[in-house]
């Protein structure tokens, strides 16, 4: 279902909010929903063989597309959208100017905006570049009035900071934030970085077919390392509405399908058995893995409910009445495992009727992917897509939408002026011919 127009309530509301100057932070102790949120795409992105597009295509530096997409938080019940950021260089690095625009936008709409810091991108490659766009980010975006804010202190996500050791990272966030006057959480599960992080999230569980599970167990993993450490580190927990990467050509790409709103339903209730102090959502918009919330053409806008639901339920601690039980798989046989209990996710993808028994142990995390992925062809996929995930319709149109060949247009036909027919193939020499004709008979009636 498409999502209604701008309004002149609407209009008004900005007109409003724009006189707003107080910064906008977050009290002690709120649990706080957050969703990762790219803006990397172009048009080009929308020919790809993705496994499912947004309603209304854009390109991600679109004034009035961020604008969408902040308002469409706003209903999902989303405190803050994260941005992956490269950092304040402006060449070639479309995610800083897009990220002001982000922050602008939050701001009209009383939301909030932080950045995700990706190790991953083209320009953060050495310490001396981490350390300038931190200090940048600190001094600059980080002071802007919508920027999210836990006790008065700016907060960032970091991906894939495992490229420097905890050692450099203490010599950084020496350099950087001495005093400790910023919250960083780290990615991954390695809980060294908590020696100089703020907290931890996993970027991605979709790996696992019983994500309650791993959420439960890395929040006891964080608690443990706090009780050890007598310190306080945040856990976040990370809820996914499912993952489809196979339009990046990866050679590991798989498939996590949604089954209706139950695989996402499962991860908000292992948030809540976690005790998560912060949940993230991954994502609002990754389309090229499949993970998105955003009002698509399979699933219209039923994630920004479903989302507005499980937020409000997370909140209020109320799961038992939020979410209803996702029916037991069948039974399968189950295989000889390893004294740890642990297996390495294949690159096979994960058929909808495979039953895991044990847990995996997660290995590099998906690759956001820097700018929009580019394919010479479409690649032939299958898209399966669960009964209960969308009405056919939707699925049809987007089966329909991948694999169909463009209509040619038919030739184009010049419209006569005043009478005169329009030029042929073979120039005006007709049109003269049969001028003269009407000469030579005007010629013989006189």
């Amino acid at each position: 279902m498409r999502r209604r127009g701008y309004c002149l309530t609407g209009l008004l509301l900005s007109l409003m909010l724009i006189a707003r100057s107080t910064p906008v932070r977050a009290q002690s102790g709120e649990r706080l929903v957050l969703a990762f949120y790219y803006a990397w795409f172009d048009m080009l992105t929308w020919e790809k063989a993705l496994p499912d597009k947004p309603l209304q295509l854009y390109h991600s530096s679109d004034v009035y597309a961020i604008q969408r997409h902040v308002r469409e938080a706003r209903e999902a019940g989303i405190d803050a959208l994260v941005q992956a950021w490269y950092g304040p260089d402006m060449t070639n690095n479309q995610t800083e100017p897009n990220f002001r625009i982000l922050l602008d936008q939050a701001q009209l709409q009383g939301m909030r905006a932080a950045v995700s810091v990706d190790m991953g991108g083209p320009f953060l490659q050495s310490e001396d570049a981490v350390l300038a766009a931190l200090q940048a980010l600190r001094d600059g975006r980080a002071q802007h009035p919508a920027y999210l804010r836990v006790d008065g202190r700016p907060v960032l996500f970091f991906w894939r900071q495992q490229q420097f050791s905890v050692a450099a990272w203490e010599a950084i966030r020496a350099q950087v934030d001495p005093q400790r006057q910023m919250v960083w959480i780290a990615e991954g599960t390695d809980l060294d970085y908590l020696a100089v992080f703020d907290g931890l999230y996993l970027y991605s569980v979709a790996w696992s077919a019983t994500p309650a599970a791993v959420l439960t167990r890395w929040g006891a993993a964080v608690e443990q390392w706090n009780a050890q450490h007598n310190a306080t580190r945040y856990w976040v927990a990370t809820v996914m509405p499912g993952y489809d990467d196979f339009a990046t050509g990866r050679p590991d790409a798989f498939a996590r399908p949604r089954e209706g709103g139950a695989y996402y339903r499962a991860c908000w209730q292992g948030a809540a058995q976690s005790n998560a102090d912060w949940v993230v959502i991954t994502s609002f918009n990754e389309w090229l893995e499949g993970t998105h919330i955003e009002p698509s053409v399979l699933y219209g806008d039923s994630y920004i409910g479903l989302t507005a639901e499980l937020a409000a339920a997370y909140r209020s601690a109320s799961f038992a009445v939020a979410l209803t039980p996702t029916p037991e798989p069948p039974t399968a046989t189950p295989e000889p495992v390893t004294p740890t209990d642990t297996l390495t996710p294949t690159a096979t993808p994960i058929p909808a009727t495979l039953t895991v028994t044990v847990e995996l142990t997660p290995t590099a995390t998906p690759t956001p992917t820097a700018t929009p992925f580019r394919l010479s062809t479409p690649t032939p996929r299958v898209v399966v897509i669960p009964a209960a995930a969308s009405p056919t319709p939707y699925a049809v149109a987007a089966v329909a939408a991948a694999t169909a060949t463009p209509t040619p247009l038919p030739p184009r036909t010049l419209i006569p002026v005043e009478g005169i027919p329009p030029k042929t193939a073979c120039g005006s020499a007709p049109a003269l011919l049969l001028a003269l004709g009407c000469v030579l008979a005007v010629l013989r009636r006189r």
